[in-house]
């Protein structure tokens, strides 16, 4: 499948490894610690039999704790592959991202928002790396919800914006002009997936995205 050639392949399974300065106290050296102080007791004053109890049952304590972190190391592990394993299964897929970046490619594209309640107006804000405002869209729908917009690639003067990295900033107020809950969403198609950080990265015709900002995926565009 030709997409999958789009996947950086440096990615490899992480190793645990214990450093020879980590001086804690692990559940064998416990143990055989506990042993030593049994062997070497005075038969004249042996042990309280509580406290003997008490180790006893810090021991137990220890084991179950190291058991318990060992389990949990494997659960993130593979929830770790199962996030890359349907990173890659969007491949050829739309997806929404809530993201305020994303990437002009110098054809139309859907830009959207989402308001957490009713608004009066609303405006879509498109700026520069540098921060300046270079286009202005009016949101269609008021009511709560998700919208999408399309967006030419022209500013607000008409003439077409060249290929790059831009910001999006969502406005929604009330009649009041009370500025309202937003968030800015990015719509794009997967053509790759980059595996090599510690999370897999969708790269779309909009921009690269985390998996964690993708909130749909399979949607039309």
């Amino acid at each position: 499948m030709s997409a999958i050639s789009g996947i950086d392949t440096g990615y490899t399974v992480p190793t645990t490894t214990t450093s020879s300065d980590d001086v804690s106290m692990g559940k064998n050296d416990f143990l055989l610690l506990l042993v030593a102080q049994l062997e070497n007791q005075d038969p004249m004053n042996p042990s309280d039999p509580t406290e003997f109890t008490s180790q006893l049952a810090q021991f137990s304590q220890l084991e179950q704790l190291t058991n318990m972190n060992t389990s949990l190391e494997g659960l993130t592990a593979m929830s770790s592959e199962m996030e890359r394993m349907s990173a890659l299964g969007l491949i050829g897929q739309d997806v929404v991202a809530q993201t305020d970046k994303f990437h002009f490619n110098g054809e139309e594209m859907e830009l959207g928002y989402r308001l957490d309640s009713q608004a009066e107006d609303v405006k879509m804000y498109i700026l520069s790396e540098s921060g300046a405002t270079l286009a202005t869209l009016s949101g269609e729908e008021n009511d709560p919800g998700e919208y999408f917009v399309n967006w030419d690639g022209t500013s607000d003067s008409g003439t077409p914006l060249t290929s790059g990295d831009y910001s999006l900033i969502i406005r929604a107020v009330d009649g009041e002009d009370h500025v309202l809950g937003s968030s800015p969403l990015i719509r794009g198609r997967v053509e790759a997936v980059d595996m090599s950080g510690p999370m897999a990265e969708l790269e779309t015709t909009s921009g690269s995205f985390a998996m964690n900002k993708v909130e749909k995926a399979g949607v039309a565009l």
